[in-house]
């Protein structure tokens, strides 16, 4: 009798990367929607102070801290996203490169929830004409000025630029420890200070022939250089 032979085991793909990574719901969808709420009631506690002083509370219009306020956690969160993940991934049968391809498929994905989420918010508060205050929080002048969708390409491409930037931090302290995120973080400094020593004496050119167009492009360069640098640092790395 012949012993039955087993099929081996199919290597995990870039989408079991991505189920991987949603595992946890709390860390990937819950904690930005609260963070995005908490935007949400801080700026309506500002908005009504500011009318209980009698000021306009439509002054808040420039207001980007929506952004700002989600970004922080959007960069840690890619960090921990190939920091913790990276080990088990290999242990269930990912390979390097297949880690690489679902991580930055995570960071598509999940930049795609936080921009929908911010675009259902910003439906809120045109139906609330502005959350019964009158203020701007997703329709301010800097994120599309109640412009869906320009609120969601803005979005999109900061949170999955932010991802990027983690993600290349965290496959750096994994290869080479402590010593990794700071090259990255000196190396970093170092590029923005020639670029602003080249670029200063033309602001004035540069302001006049500007077109968002560029911001995208920037996005998107810094998002390859970012996925690259990851899988040259994974490439080698040891499994902790």
């Amino acid at each position: 009798m012949s012993a039955a032979v087993s099929a081996p085991a199919r290597p995990a793909s870039p989408a079991d990367v991505v189920a991987l990574q949603y595992g946890n719901p709390y860390r990937m969808l819950g904690v930005p929607l609260i963070i995005l709420g908490a935007v949400v009631a801080l700026t309506v506690a500002v908005s009504l102070i500011v009318l209980r002083a009698g000021g306009d509370p439509g002054r808040a219009d420039f207001n980007a801290s929506v952004l700002y306020s989600v970004l922080g956690y959007t960069v840690a969160l890619g960090v921990q996203n190939v920091s913790s993940s990276f080990p088990f991934a290999l242990a269930l049968g990912s390979t390097r490169r297949a880690f690489v391809l679902g991580n930055l498929a995570t960071a598509v994905v999940q930049a795609l929830i936080v921009a929908a989420l911010s675009v259902a918010l910003l439906g809120v508060e045109v139906v609330t004409r502005g959350w019964f205050v009158g203020t701007a929080t997703f329709g301010s002048v800097l994120l599309g000025d109640g412009d869906p969708l320009v609120l969601g390409g803005v979005v999109f491409a900061t949170m999955l630029g932010a991802l990027s930037v983690g993600s290349v931090f965290g496959a750096s302290w994994i290869r080479f420890g402590a010593r990794g995120p700071l090259a990255l973080s000196l190396v970093g400094a170092v590029v923005l200070a020639v670029l602003l020593l080249l670029l200063v004496p033309q602001l004035g050119a540069i302001t006049a022939a500007f077109r968002p167009w560029w911001i995208a492009v920037g996005i998107a360069g810094v998002i390859g250089l970012a996925t690259v640098g990851e899988y040259l640092s994974l490439r080698r790395a040891s499994v902790r």
